[in-house]
């Protein structure tokens, strides 16, 4: 009987819980589901690190390193939960654009950080098979390249970098076409002459009282240091070669555009998740079960950013919008994001279990 209790009552059992019930909220729209059974998923892999069997571990050192990640894992995923008004509206803004994603981000970084320091123990470092590291960080590298990462041989590198000024990513507009039309060109009139006829008593006649229509148009100019690129409600702040990617499956993988103000920030991140998982591959190889938590990691990872920084079209809702439209039985994404999910905290898990052996 207690065996039974021990085995109700353990981490493994409130993931198995609380990630599935995640999912259920996030596919039918409800947000405190969504945010509460997300920091309970987490907390089950903090408690697998803290429970007796991570313990036995024969480097105390590393099962504190893992615990510590663990720990900051779990800070990252309360940063990254949606504000109210970004999860129930399209127009809330991306999630990118809050200060608590960056913050966030930086917590993962220290969750990967703290994997590297666990891994790479003295015990593991001088038995670590180096050729095995570098095969797998330029594997991560590759893969990274393929999913729409941000990497120096592409030639939508520098896209990024348009109008640093803001922070937000770019909208399509399913409604509004931008066309390209100089300003320079419109600024000026447009006359018609109107025709005039002669009677037959020599005298001339026009149809109208005026003999000119005045057909002017006229565009305000663009103030000086004015940007002229900033963003509306329907003007892209990239254009669409901008914002397409060169990825060979470019027609699968969403297309991403990583903010001028976060690209130093993604790079780094990149390359330090890419060594925490090159360093899992060294120390144990490529079948070991801490290769396949930190793989899981960093492929969820890349469903994050997929998420979170591509281009996305803008569904306004007005009166010709249906009510089935109106009324969304889901939360656009939720497939992909529990997907997502499903690689997080499995491999999270996995980590916490098997990543200080």
């Amino acid at each position: 009987m207690s065996q039974v209790i021990s085995t109700i009552l353990s981490p493994l059992a409130l993931l198995l819980t609380s990630l599935p019930a995640l999912i259920i909220s996030e596919a039918t729209l409800f947000y405190p589901g969504s945010a509460l059974f997300k920091l309970i998923a987490s907390a089950a892999f903090v408690w697998r690190s803290l429970s007796p069997a991570a313990a036995l571990s024969p480097s105390s050192s590393a099962a504190f390193w893992i615990t510590a990640s663990l720990v900051c894992g779990w800070f990252g995923d309360l940063c990254l939960i949606p504000s109210y008004k970004s999860y129930y509206s399209p127009k809330g803004g991306h999630e990118g654009d809050s200060i608590w994603f960056k913050v966030g981000m930086l917590a993962f970084m220290l969750n990967h950080a703290g994997y590297i320091v666990a891994f790479l123990q003295c015990d593991d470092i001088q038995k670590i098979n180096w050729q095995t590291f570098g095969a797998m960080f330029l594997t991560c590298i590759v893969l990274g390249d393929l999913a729409g990462m941000p990497v120096p041989w592409r030639k939508d590198f520098d896209a990024s970098a348009v109008n640093a000024g803001s922070p937000r990513l770019p909208v399509v507009d399913s409604k509004v076409k931008v066309t390209e039309i100089p300003t320079e060109s419109l600024a000026g009139s447009v006359r018609v002459d109107t025709p005039t006829y002669k009677s037959s008593k020599g005298k001339h006649h026009s149809r109208n009282n005026s003999s000119r229509a005045d057909l002017s148009i006229s565009i305000p100019p663009t103030p000086k240091g004015s940007n002229s690129n900033t963003p509306t409600a329907s003007t892209p702040l990239l254009s669409p070669s901008q914002a397409s990617s060169s990825s060979p499956f470019a027609s699968m993988i969403p297309k991403i555009v990583i903010p001028a103000d976060m690209k130093i920030l993604i790079i780094i991140y990149q390359l330090i998740i890419t060594t925490m998982v090159a360093s899992a591959a060294g120390t144990r190889g490529v079948l070991s079960e801490r290769l396949l938590g930190a793989f899981m990691f960093m492929v969820s990872d890349m469903m994050v950013a997929w998420d979170t920084f591509a281009v996305k079209e803008r569904k306004d809702v007005d009166r010709s919008t249906s009510t089935a439209e109106r009324k969304r039985p889901s939360r656009d994404g939720w497939k992909s994001r529990g997907i997502g999910w499903v690689l997080y905290f499995g491999g999270q898990y996995i980590l916490a279990a098997y990543g200080a052996k």
